[in-house]
Order: structure tokens, then sequence, then C-alpha cells
């Protein structure tokens, strides 16, 4: 793979070492591969297939871990929406979704934290609801940096 390391991002991240988290990047994100340099070097990152469903991607993916205290996802997105992989989650559609998004808690420890980066998902009124009702359906407080 070929990195372009020739911008930064230009939202903070910020990990604690002894929490067990887990990054998901997707790499509709301009310059991704900058996260996978050092900032993130020895941490549990995983990229999404932008032309695979992103739900079921991530679903898949927490499955393989458990009592994970912290999930971050790096993603495109607007005002009331994020874009993972081919999958494109709002208002609209989260209810269709409820079903796979709720088996992320499954994973999660109580009290986890879901960190989403990239995007403007709180920006609007519909927006702040949708990243409450996610938070409802995962179990788990959502917030968006």
């Amino acid at each position: 793979m070929t990195t372009n390391l020739s911008t930064e991002p230009t939202f903070p991240i910020n990990f604690s070492q002894s929490t067990p988290y887990l990054v998901v990047v997707d790499t509709a994100i301009d310059n991704y591969q900058y996260l996978l340099a050092s900032p993130l070097l020895g941490r549990e990152v995983h990229i999404l297939d932008i032309e695979t469903d992103g739900i079921a991607q991530i679903k898949t993916l927490l499955s393989q871990f458990e009592g994970l205290s912290c999930l971050h996802l790096i993603c495109k997105g607007g005002p009331d929406h994020l874009e993972l992989g081919t999958t494109r989650l709002d208002v609209d559609n989260l209810w269709d979704y409820a079903d796979e998004i709720c088996q992320w808690q499954d994973y999660l420890t109580e009290g986890a934290e879901i960190f989403i980066y990239g995007c403007e998902l709180a920006a609007s009124r519909l927006g702040q609801a949708f990243v409450s009702w996610l938070g409802l359906l995962i179990g788990a407080t959502v917030r968006t940096e």
C-alpha cells in the first residue's frame, strides 16, 4: 500500500494506554493512511472496506473482541448521517439496522464509550437526536469529535 502523508487529520485523537479499545477507520477519509502511521502505531486499528456494508463489518469485527470499553469510529458523514463502507446511516434507516447495531453491546463493557471522528454528525438537531438514538441502541455513550 502506498502511503501519502502530506496532510494531517484535523480532528483530535486522544487514547488512554490502559483502556481496551478498538479503532475503526473508513478508507473514504481523506489521507486515512496518515492515521495508520505513528499516532496509532501499536493500537488495534482496523480498516473498513468501502465497498461493503460498514455496519456488518463492524459487527463482525467486534465479535472478535470481548470487553471493549471504547470504540473509535473515524469516518465521513454530515450533519445528520454517517458513512461506513457502503452504508449511509441516518435517521431514516437507523431502525432498519437496529437489530444489528444492538448486538454491538455484546462486545462492549458496561459504561462503554463510542467516539465518532471526521464528520459533522451532531451539527444539527436531527444529528444530535441520531447520536442519542445510536447510544440507546448500543447501550453506550456516543460522543462526536
